[in-house]
């Protein structure tokens, strides 16, 4: 008996151990026989195929090939283009600081950012850039001239500019500086006291600007904060928990991250003791276009009760990148791990899975988990907000105007014609007529639905038939009786459209962060977190958990 026991477990590891041999071996000889195939595939390409080809391109075809077979976020990266990724890591780049967008055939300067060269050299918002350097713009894309306009700190840039109101065209030279991206968009105190900050973005300093906000607001004698992370697409790991700190008891786990290598498996705990005091109410607003960094922010602050987390569910990516070197010029940005709140909840949804090679990244025994306060959550569908709410929904007018910019533009002649006039801007009801008969003169008013349908008609009526004097009597009356459904339709938007000429006044006068600040006095659900934190009462029972 004794020996049997004895040998048992022996054989039993001796059996596991040849198993695991055997895995292992294959594995290794499908790793091999698949850089084989592929090596010979490339060359057989470059030796046979019927045109030359260059083989750089082909690689890049190739890597790029296999990537999208991974996820969503595996990239190849190309330092020639990689703006986004070296603004997020370092939290600057070379350029002169203006803000580009597209106004029909026309390369225009939506805002110059503050103490940049452009602005400093008195670039405007509304200038449309003819040309950058010896290169006209008009078929320039934009993230091409976003590309030629950023550079090598100290260079020159040289931009053609046309300016509404001057006939000759105006020549700037502007020597490149590193800019620092902004993560902090805007902060200060809404009403009663309640500190506000639109975190933007997670790159290399972002907790320290949030820091130098929260600092700020504190010197008068704050009553609640709300940190607004909508639409924030995220960015570095470390800056997200390097935020939390500010919030959460020092040595607490504030993130988990898993991966095949023992390298991707980490725990992350607050290394430092919070700023914000343990009484202070706090909001977090988030939506669909809250991703990665953002969720992890608000997904601690869930967990530990610290914050109320009102708005849209996030986005769901619960997926760690890491970028590696591959040469002087490339980059390989690769999923390798996935991360996990502090109750132990993935945070990725399952719906961009695509076959089953990404089928790994769905795995997961998740069902529900519980915050400090046995506040209970289900995992892997991003986070799900303790208050739904939502700011008014675009119509398919307001829709219209925003893309043809036209707030924008009439901001532009309404401050043009008067020049002495400063922030902030409020407008009465009377300005919406105002804009309609600024956009009729202009025949810029957005057609309708049933303006699309009467211009239609002439391609079902023959023009030779004895009833088409009729139906052209019938086609005017439409027409009349369009122009007054227009208008109606108009005005059912009235508080939008106030909204959106008092957004795009400031940010013409003051630049984003103006634009920003007058956006709150209409934002729904900024007002809806106002309304929550002054209720002492209502953050105590959301956050409490279940009494039973």
């Amino acid at each position: 008996m004794k020996f049997r026991s004895t040998i048992l477990p022996i054989l039993a590891l001796l059996l596991i151990s040849g198993w695991a041999a055997t895995l292992y071996t294959q594995a290794h000889t499908d790793r091999v026989e698949g850089e084989a195939s592929m090596k010979k595939v490339f060359q057989t390409i470059l030796d046979r195929y019927v045109a030359e080809i260059d083989p750089a391109k082909l690689s890049d075809a190739a890597i790029v090939g296999m990537l999208r077979e991974l996820d969503p976020y595996s990239q190849h990266i190309d330092d020639n283009n990689s703006y986004r990724l070296d603004a997020i890591t370092t939290g600057e780049y070379g350029g002169v600081g203006i803000r580009l967008g597209r106004m029909n055939d026309s390369l225009i300067v939506i805002s110059p950012m503050d103490g940049t060269p452009a602005f400093l050299q008195g670039i405007l918002a509304g200038d449309r850039i003819v040309k950058i350097d010896s290169v006209w713009t008009k078929k320039l894309d934009l993230d091409e001239a976003a590309r030629m306009v950023r550079g090598e700190k100290g260079s020159t840039l040289e931009l053609l500019i046309k300016r509404e109101g001057e006939s000759e065209y105006l020549h700037f030279e502007l020597i490149r500086e590193l800019i620092k991206v902004p993560d902090v968009s805007y902060s200060g105190l809404l009403r009663d006291k309640t500190g506000y900050v639109k975190l933007s973005n997670f790159s290399k300093y972002s907790a320290e600007e949030l820091e130098k906000a929260i600092r700020k607001m504190n010197r008068v004698d704050l009553q609640a904060l709300i940190i607004d992370v909508r639409g924030n697409p995220g960015g570095l790991l470390s800056a997200a928990l390097m935020a939390a700190d500010l919030f959460i008891e020092q040595g607490a786990i504030l993130l988990e991250t898993r991966g095949r290598v023992k390298q991707s498996n980490k725990k992350y705990l607050s290394r430092r003791p919070p700023i914000v005091r343990d009484d202070l109410p706090v909001a977090i607003l988030i939506d669909g276009g809250s991703a990665s960094a953002s969720e992890i922010l608000a997904g601690i602050l869930q967990d530990y009760d610290r914050a109320v987390v009102i708005g849209e569910p996030s986005f769901g990516k619960g997926l760690v990148q890491t970028v590696t070197r591959l040469s002087p010029d490339t980059r390989l940005k690769l999923t390798s791990a996935k991360y996990y709140l502090p109750s132990g909840r993935l945070i990725q949804k399952r719906e961009i899975a695509r076959d089953v090679m990404y089928e790994d990244l769905l795995m997961s025994s998740d069902t529900s988990f519980r915050s400090d306060n046995n506040r209970k959550f289900e995992g892997g569908g991003g986070v799900e907000p303790d208050i739904l709410a939502e700011d008014y929904p675009l119509s398919d007018l307001e829709r219209s105007l925003w893309r043809k910019r036209l707030f924008f533009k009439y901001a532009l002649d309404y401050g043009e014609l008067r020049p002495g006039l400063t922030l902030p801007v409020h407008f009465e009801d009377s300005e919406v007529d105002s804009f309609y008969n600024w956009m009729s003169q202009r025949d810029f008013i957005p057609e309708t639905r049933l303006n699309h349908w009467i211009n239609n008609l002439d391609d079902v009526i023959d023009t030779t038939s004895a009833v088409y004097s009729d139906f052209l009597d019938l086609q005017n009356s439409l027409s009349l009786l369009e122009e007054v459904y227009a208008h109606e339709e108009f005005l059912k938007i009235k508080f939008q459209i106030l909204a959106g000429l008092e957004k795009e006044m400031a940010r013409v006068l003051g630049g984003n962060g103006a634009r920003i600040a007058a956006s709150l006095t209409h934002d729904r659900v900024v007002l809806r977190a106002i309304e929550v934190l002054s209720s002492g009462t209502q953050v105590q029972e959301i956050l409490a958990g279940p009494t039973d």
